[in-house]
């Protein structure tokens, strides 16, 4: 099931972040930075993302509870192309290839266009083959690469695009 978060959604999507980054940037970014990650605290982070004036962020349930999250909203860096930018995509590591990831890909390209935003760009690191092919999957297009500091490290993060993400909202394409 997927829906839009709430507050109270809060823990339930730091859990997840914190566990998809340990097990999908296990080898990319310093184990430390990985092991210190604190779930009480992106949660507060969370909480407070999740009380601000309509919030773009769903999460995916199955019966095990909350598996998956994805938020989005403007795009950050004034690309000229893409308006709208989806920031994260995480599941639990048993819960992805389900179908999870592009129902939240759809859900956060619908509340774009909801919000006049019909193109998106996604960021992610380069050395995350399986992100990557996700992405391709998708129809995302490779847009540019840019160095990011995280952790301690430098690492070198990709960008894919959709000039019209109506192919990724699918049936709630409008």
């Amino acid at each position: 099931m997927l829906r839009a978060a709430e507050p109270a959604d809060a823990m339930g999507i730091a859990t997840v972040q914190v566990t998809a980054w340990r097990s999908a940037y296990r080898g990319l970014l310093p184990a430390d930075y990985l092991a210190g990650m604190d779930a009480g605290e992106a949660a507060s982070r969370w909480e407070r993302r999740l009380r601000t004036p309509d919030p773009l962020v769903f999460v995916a349930e199955s019966e095990a509870g909350l598996v998956g999250f994805a938020s989005g909203g403007p795009e950050r860096e004034g690309d000229p192309v893409y308006r709208g930018e989806l920031y994260a995509i995480y599941l639990l590591p048993q819960h992805q290839r389900l179908g999870h990831g592009r129902a939240l890909a759809a859900a956060v390209a619908a509340g774009l266009a909801d919000r006049r935003m019909r193109s998106m760009l996604v960021w992610v690191l380069r050395d995350n083959g399986p992100a990557r092919a996700f992405y391709e999957r998708l129809g995302g297009a490779y847009v540019r690469e840019h160095p990011l500091e995280i952790g301690g490290a430098t690492v070198a993060e990709v960008s894919y695009g959709w000039r019209d993400t109506v192919s990724l909202r699918g049936s709630e394409a409008g």
